[in-house]
């Protein structure tokens, strides 16, 4: 099957890149290398209002641990510093977050959508933005996490997985 998307990077664009970006990410490079395409594809993550260096907030290390992957070493990134390589993927988690990317970003050849417009064709029943947790409780971002990881399963098949 061939990929849907012909990126070979996909960056996860959230709010402050300390909660569901980070996420993204991490069950992004886990399903990645679970079906075999972490050769072929890269994933990262930002913020649009991040500041540089802050680690995953603890509730989005605990709620990514009870899945099996540790995200305790990310540190966030701003958008504002990135410079997308050609054809990057780019993924927000609201339509903000897709907003603030493409004024960033203009003209560039870059595709940028909400998470859940480049899972639909691939996962049923999910939201198309990706509620925040943060300053919420544990419960809250087990309920984030269960969403991403939905959306993440249905973008890695478009990624060229059946």
């Amino acid at each position: 099957m061939d990929s849907l998307y012909p990126s070979r990077e996909v960056v996860f664009v959230c709010s402050g890149n300390t909660c569901r970006s980070p996420m993204a990410e991490g069950f992004a490079r886990h399903f990645l290398q679970l079906h075999g395409l972490d050769d072929r594809w890269s994933a990262s993550s930002l913020g649009v209002m991040a500041i540089d260096g802050l680690p995953a907030t603890g509730f989005a290390v605990k709620a990514m641990l009870e899945h099996g992957i540790d995200i305790s070493g990310h540190r966030s990134r701003r958008a504002e510093s990135w410079n997308p390589p050609e054809g990057s993927l780019v993924l927000g988690m609201t339509r903000e977050h897709v907003d603030r990317m493409k004024r960033l970003h203009p003209g560039e050849d870059t595709t940028i959508l909400l998470l859940g417009e480049a899972s639909l064709p691939f996962c049923r029943g999910e939201a198309l933005e990706v509620p925040d947790p943060f300053g919420s409780d544990l419960c809250r971002y087990r309920e984030v996490a269960a969403i991403i990881r939905g959306m993440i399963l249905g973008l890695v098949r478009g990624l060229g997985t059946c």
